[in-house]
């Protein structure tokens, strides 16, 4: 038992996070715009009060309690190879799409306690967040980038710490400001972006992967890790990819809460 949790430790760390606090508060806090009046208060009484912003790093915070929910540590990736059109869950690694259907099911049946459905909502607020991080839907290859070494403005970090924290926090935007500035939106995109469901936006996550690889360094030996490059020959990013992927980082952050709220409107 010890060494089956030690085993989905290491798994689990080195796909690392999603977003981080600050990109899943900010899913939480646009989901909770678009929500019904009448689905909002109910969820509210599940989560006794508290928002879907709050509660929405509540799976990541729980890591330090293996002995009750080392079995949830897969459900935050999956792998989805290149070259691969139809996702087969059987043969890969994680299961970030079967489980956040799994708690969708839960959440919508009429027997479940009132335990099983907050516990459902905060995976849900989480997972829709980790299936809008491209490298959450992962090659099979590099543990979701984070075998990628990079340089970001001279500080070392790897490629999906990078798309998990570095350039959110490289806006020095809080998640409320986040929420409010890229939720000006207009109907016609608003309806685009309901569009779908969860193989959909995962397969969507899997194509923006692609290029998030810097381009000049295409043979990604900066991702061995069994021969790891020194530090002068890893990929230098900066200002030119902040301003490239930060506008796909807000809009993929906004499908999510959008999409979010879409399920949980339609869950009661």
């Amino acid at each position: 038992m010890k060494f089956m949790i030690l085993t989905l430790l290491l798994c689990f760390s080195t796909f690392s996070f999603a977003w981080g606090p600050t990109g899943h508060r900010t899913v939480g806090d646009i989901a909770q715009k678009y929500l019904k009046k009448g689905v909002h208060r109910k969820i509210t009484k599940i989560l006794d009060g508290q928002s879907l912003s709050r509660v929405s790093n509540w799976p990541d915070k729980i890591r330090s309690d293996p002995e009750n929910y080392a079995h949830t540590y897969t459900w935050h990736y999956t792998d989805w190879p290149n070259g691969v059109s139809e996702y087969d869950p059987h043969n890969n690694s994680g299961s970030i799409i079967t489980s956040t259907d799994q708690q969708i099911k839960i959440l919508r049946d009429k027997k479940s306690s009132k335990a099983e459905k907050a516990f459902a909502i905060k995976f849900i607020v989480h997972l829709i967040g980790d299936m809008h991080m491209p490298l959450h839907i992962g090659n099979g290859k590099d543990f979701g980038g984070s075998s990628c070494k990079v340089l970001f403005h001279k500080k070392p970090t790897n490629l999906h710490k990078l798309w998990d924290e570095n350039m959110l926090e490289f806006t020095q935007l809080s998640f409320t400001e986040l929420s409010q500035y890229i939720t000006k939106i207009d109907k016609k995109t608003l309806r685009s972006y309901k569009k779908g469901h969860l193989l959909d936006w995962a397969k969507e996550s899997k194509i923006i992967r692609e290029t998030v690889y810097p381009k000049n360094f295409l043979d990604k030996k900066y991702c061995d890790r069994d021969n790891p490059l020194p530090m002068d020959q890893w990929p230098q990013l900066g200002y030119e990819y902040s301003y490239k992927f930060i506008p796909v980082i807000e809009k993929r952050l906004l499908q999510a809460g959008i999409r979010l709220a879409k399920i949980l409107n339609k869950s009661f």
